[in-house]
């Protein structure tokens, strides 16, 4: 992997502490700790900024609603908007806050819609329409396609680079 996401960007140093946000959890970060998803397939990474206070709320979410299901708020996109405005604002966060989307890729490209179910575009809609009810607005995204993702964020520059195996590093 390229040296940003294991931890250095133009503007943190190579010894900056980072956050691996995992399947289904939640972390919220400020200063000078980055915040990172990696090997994100179907899974959306949905990152709520607080620009003003330079803080930033990641969630690494496996499906778009708990519909009953056992996990905590991570793992639903449905739960995990609510949730991650919530951490935001107990650590001192408040608005204006804007958003990005990372993930979402159809991973089982050529099998019909009568096959599997499309997570991944279940999870972009609920996503998108999580943060439209919560008055956040979408400021960049990197969804779709074929190809997994790893997402490193900068909660002090509001900087978020994608990566992928086939097209290297792009920032947001």
């Amino acid at each position: 992997m390229i040296p940003a996401l294991l931890g250095a960007t133009a503007d943190a140093p190579a010894v900056a502490p980072v956050i691996t946000v995992r399947m289904s959890e939640c972390a919220v970060a400020g200063g000078e700790t980055l915040l990172r998803c990696v090997g994100l397939g179907s899974c959306i990474a949905i990152t709520i900024f607080a620009p003003g206070q330079q803080l930033a709320a990641l969630a690494h979410c496996m499906l778009p609603e708990r519909d009953g299901g056992e996990g905590g708020p991570g793992k639903f996109v449905d739960t995990a908007v609510p949730y991650l405005l919530t951490v935001l604002r107990e650590s001192g966060a408040s608005e204006p806050f804007a958003a990005t989307l990372v993930g979402a890729a159809s991973m089982f490209a050529g099998l019909g819609a009568g096959f599997v179910r499309d997570i991944a575009e279940d999870n972009l809609a609920t996503a998108r329409a999580m943060l439209a009810q919560s008055a956040v607005p979408i400021r960049s995204e990197d969804t779709g396609g074929h190809i997994g993702r790893s997402v490193l964020v900068d909660p002090a520059t509001q900087r978020v680079i994608v990566h992928t195996i086939r097209d290297g590093d792009r920032c947001l």
